[in-house]
């Protein structure tokens, strides 16, 4: 948001920060007022200026002098600023990258500070600090770095002024731990006395609100009377954002759950806006964590998002091979096509009923097919999320609540008993239930296929078996069987005048649904049997008694 209101209003360098790019060079000035020219000192007032720099040549530059003598650093910079019109600029310009210190301060060398000479009897003009580092000048003073160069037996310094670069994420990763070792070693921006981290040293001198050199009262009035106008409809603007904000974060998810319920047709008596606002919270997080994975992809925010996707949809590939493209369209048109409308359909014909008995009636609804495929590509992707993230399994909400989830106690219990390690685990066909659950069932091991292969449009990490033959396929014959045997059987007996109503096409659907079960659970059920069997065994013969090893009788010899 300030990035956005700070290029509308021109002032993202002086509120945000920017990294250091480069370094380009100003000019150079000499050690020695000897070295100096004319045109390194202010001679513009009278020719008593030209006599007192001729009684300075055998003393440093008075520049040098001003900044070893004034401590604050904005003074220096303002000293720094207020010189840069002396130096001697060069022929071509020079740009270098410079070199990063230890704390993470962008130099053009690893000297932190040059020396300079002392001298025994200096002018009374100048003034000499007794301390031991009175003669140490840092090499980095506010958007300016210095650099020492010998030309010709002539000692100079070199200004070199830092290039701002791309923008610092704010806050910078870190900034709200408070571990041990303060912002120096966390990384998060310095609060109070700490030291400063590598980040925060990092961070380019922003551009002043104000112009030091610009004197005239007319113009800081001026300059003043804008960033008060421009601060006021920052603030303003940003008031007005923040307020749509809350109430569309409010509001929204409490459509989009109302919009979810009457997708399932339930009757007004049946919709209540607490529960509305958490379906809509629950479609609304992912949306969000996904355009905030497409903006942090992107270069440019969500700015640039369209850009990234139109890119991604440039660089699609046709397979060679129709077989590929095929197992991709066949699963595309099952899972969000005939898949959906038949659920859709057996949703609307159980709870809902229906007037014909081939289950549409084009002339009582003709938005029908419509409403039975919104309904059924809504639950059809519900149970797919559900079976993904295993919401429906006791371990998922141990593991929510607890630190250790119940499969590392059941493997624990398992480890110590090696008479049920001991038997023969059948093969997983994929008809139960736990064989969809998980990143690592059917469901996952689709997903992982599809995601593969859109990432890069990587045709051969399409899985025929994932999303086929294990996942689309299986789903349509079971929801196929499930809508043509009542509906058939309903069309059937009304054809012999049988009385037929919703009532009797419900139980022929529970009917089939139980049938369906029972056939495709069949080893499950028989897993079941068996264990319930032997618990009852082991209950009636072996609780309560003393076992002992059987040894045979010594027969004896006549």
């Amino acid at each position: 948001w300030l990035i956005f209101m700070g290029n509308i209003l021109k002032m993202t360098d002086q509120m945000l920060p920017r990294e250091v790019d480069e370094f380009v060079l100003q000019g150079a000035l000499p050690v020695f007022a000897k070295d100096a020219s004319i045109n390194n000192f202010d001679t513009s007032s009278d020719d008593k200026q030209a006599k007192a720099i001729d009684s300075l040549k055998d003393d440093m530059y008075p520049l040098w002098n001003d900044l070893l003598s004034e401590k604050d650093a904005l003074r220096r910079e303002d000293l720094m600023r207020s010189n840069i019109a002396r130096l001697n600029q060069p022929r071509t310009p020079l740009k270098t990258g410079g070199e990063f210190h230890r704390n993470g301060k962008l130099l053009l060398s690893s000297y932190t500070y040059i020396r300079f000479p002392s001298t025994a009897a200096a002018p009374k003009s100048f003034v000499i600090s007794s301390e031991t580092e009175s003669n140490l000048l840092p090499t980095a003073i506010g958007p300016y770095r210095l650099k020492q160069r010998k030309v010709r037996k002539k000692v100079f310094i070199e200004v070199w002024i830092e290039v701002a670069g791309k923008l610092i994420p704010r806050p910078p990763e870190g900034w709200d731990d408070l571990g041990v070792g303060g912002a120096e070693r966390q990384g998060r921006w310095a609060w109070g006395d700490e030291q400063l981290s590598e980040i925060e040293n990092s961070v380019a001198t922003r551009t002043p609100f104000f112009d030091k050199d610009d004197d005239s009262r007319l113009s800081k009035l001026c300059t003043s009377a804008m960033l008060l106008l421009k601060m006021t409809v920052l603030v303003l603007i940003s008031w007005i954002a923040i307020t749509a904000a809350i109430c569309i974060g409010i509001n929204m998810p409490l459509y989009v759950g109302h919009y979810a319920l009457g997708v399932l047709r339930l009757p007004p008596d049946c919709v209540h806006d607490p529960l509305a606002f958490a379906i809509g919270v629950g479609f609304i997080v992912p949306v969000v964590m996904f355009s905030a994975k497409l903006s942090t992809s992107s270069n440019n925010g969500l700015r640039g998002v369209p850009a990234l996707l139109l890119r991604w949809l440039r660089s699609f590939k046709p397979h060679q091979s129709r077989e590929k493209t095929k197992t991709l369209l066949f699963s595309l048109v099952l899972w969000f096509g005939i898949c959906p409308m038949l659920l859709g359909f057996l949703y609307r014909a159980f709870f809902l009923g229906v007037q014909s008995p081939y289950g549409i009636d084009i002339y009582t609804d003709k938005h029908a097919l419509l409403a039975d495929w919104t309904t059924g590509t809504l639950l059809l992707n519900l149970w797919a999320t559900i079976c993904y993230f295993r919401l429906l399994t006791i371990d998922f909400w141990i593991k929510m609540f607890t630190a250790e989830g119940r499969g590392n106690a059941n493997a624990g219990a398992n480890a110590n008993n090696p008479a049920r390690n001991a038997q023969v685990q059948p093969a997983n066909t994929g008809n139960d239930t736990d064989s969809w659950q998980g990143e690592d069932g059917i469901i996952g091991c689709s997903v992982k296929s599809i995601m593969a292969f859109a990432h890069g449009w990587e045709w051969d990490k399409l899985d025929r078996k994932a999303l086929l033959q294990d996942l689309s396929l299986p789903i349509f014959r079971h929801l196929a069987v499930l809508c043509f045997v009542p509906c058939a059987t309903a069309a059937f007996l009304s054809q012999v005048d049988v009385a037929n109503s919703s009532t009797i096409l419900r139980l022929f659907i529970l009917a089939t649904i139980l049938i369906d079960y029972v056939s495709s659970s069949k080893e499950s059920l028989q897993r079941w049997f068996e264990a319930a069997h032997k618990i009852a065994r082991d209950d009636r013969y072996l609780i309560g008694e003393i076992l002992q090893n059987y040894s045979p009788r010594s027969v004896g010899t006549s």
